[in-house]
């Protein structure tokens, strides 16, 4: 509703400027790039070191958020196995 109004009011007002629902747009948009990359080299890097990752990992990985995919990422490094990249997050 908020946003409703906000975009009759930015109407009404012609303003000339990016108005806040492409603003908001905007920056989503890039939230999900970021995302979706992170998720990419994640997967990435558990391809190189445990071999094709099954769809529930693929699965897991892609809707997972930007923090969760850096401590994931970060714990690639030292994992003995797949289960090590989520240990934290299983408890």
């Amino acid at each position: 509703e908020f946003m409703n109004e906000l975009i009759v009011f930015e109407e009404q007002t012609k303003m000339p400027y990016v108005t806040s629902i492409e603003r908001f747009g905007h920056e989503k948009g890039r939230e999900e790039g970021l995302q979706e990359g992170e998720a990419k080299i994640l997967l990435h890097l558990l391809t190189l070191k445990f071999g094709l990752p099954s769809e529930a990992v693929r699965t897991r990985v892609q809707a997972a958020d930007p923090e969760t995919l850096l401590r994931w990422s970060a714990r690639v490094l030292t994992a003995t196995a797949l289960e090590d990249v989520w240990e934290e997050d299983s408890a």
